[in-house]
């Protein structure tokens, strides 16, 4: 669709909107990033992928990547609380070299491939170079990163601990991974923001999602602009 059209058709549903929310949603769009973004590798707990998506879409992290081989993922709506309405998950079909295809897609994005780890050895979130695009992959609740990820990261990262217990829960560890790096990046020089048109594609994505059959309004509202255009 063209963007002259996203825009009239965002327009549209906008009069179905309310003030409140519009100003909420222009609120959000202004701290979104694609500059950093989360990849969940074959994560066996569903309940624990809902939890990280929910994690993004509360520190602005707009993209979500979700890789199965052993174990699919469907979203729990009961965890997520309506994050997948806000979120863009790119979820990746069940088999074997899941993750190989995910990596590649990513750095076609020009993402940086950075892999979690237990591993005190490893580079500290707190010293994580982010200039560039940043993309954050959790391993299994088990087994952590595959032996293919661990080879394809660009560098290997982790959370400073001090008791005996060697790591953290998933989603806690997403969360304090993404309040460290998000609040490093929003007191950079880092032009970390959405482009324009990523804002309004959102924004038409969005209004389609919390407005009442949306679907039949921009259906009528095409048919309508069609006609006069015929005639």
């Amino acid at each position: 669709m063209d963007r002259e059209k996203v825009r009239q058709l965002t327009t549209m549903l906008e009069a179905y909107v309310t003030e409140n929310k519009i100003r909420l949603i222009d609120q959000v769009l202004a701290k979104r990033t694609r500059h950093l973004t989360v990849v969940l590798e074959d994560i066996y707990h569903a309940q624990n992928a809902s939890a990280v998506m929910r994690t993004c879409d509360c520190f602005g992290i707009q993209d979500l990547y979700v890789t199965q081989n052993l174990h699919d993922y469907n979203v729990n709506p009961n965890v997520v609380r309506g994050a997948s309405k806000w979120t863009t998950l790119h979820k990746y079909e069940r088999e074997e070299d899941s993750i190989n295809k995910c990596i590649a897609d990513l750095k076609k994005k020009n993402y940086r491939i950075v892999g979690t780890t237990p591993n005190p050895e490893s580079a500290s979130i707190h010293t994580l170079n982010i200039e560039e695009r940043t993309a954050v992959i959790f391993g299994t609740e088990k087994q952590g990163l595959s032996d293919y990820a661990k080879a394809n990261v660009d560098e290997l990262i982790h959370i400073p601990m001090h008791g005996f217990t060697e790591s953290f829960n998933i989603s806690v560890s997403a969360a304090l991974i993404l309040n460290e790096l998000t609040s490093r990046l929003h007191n950079s020089e880092i032009d970390w923001r959405l482009t324009q048109e990523e804002k309004e594609d959102l924004k038409f994505e969005w209004y389609q999602n919390i407005v009442k059959r949306s679907d039949l309004l921009i259906n009528i509202f095409l048919k309508e602009h069609s006609e006069k255009i015929d005639g």
